[in-house]
């Protein structure tokens, strides 16, 4: 009798089991592994953007600096030019020339001074 018992209970239990196969238990932390990993990539992207919005900040900087120093570099050839002319040792159209191609280099170096800012404008 006993051993029909075991061998009934083993017919109930163990082959509905085994014929299953293994049984799958849900994984609890899967949202919050997800949650955790979408958070991570944001975090990271916005991290990238930052860093790439600094350095294109940084370039302008520099570039407007380098257009400065170009403009003040034409002001003083301007007014080396007047020097040179008030001390009788430059022709007049020499100096009519000259000055025309620094008055012109001046002008390109502001109007791209004011470009640049009014870009600056724009993005604040």
């Amino acid at each position: 009798m006993r051993r029909l018992t075991a061998v009934l209970l083993w017919l109930i239990f163990a082959i509905p089991a085994h014929a299953q196969g293994p049984i799958q238990v849900p994984n609890p932390m899967a949202a919050h592994t997800l949650f955790i990993v979408l958070i991570t990539a944001a975090f990271l992207a916005w991290a990238a953007s930052l860093s790439i919005q600094t350095m294109k900040e940084q370039t302008h900087r520099k570039e407007r600096q380098a257009l400065r120093q170009h403009r003040e570099t034409v002001l003083d050839k301007i007014t080396e030019l007047e020097t040179t002319r008030e001390s009788g040792t430059l022709n007049k159209e020499s100096h009519k020339r000259r000055m025309r191609q620094l008055r012109g280099e001046l002008s390109r170096v502001i109007d791209k001074l004011q470009s640049s800012s009014s870009g600056e404008k724009k993005h604040a």
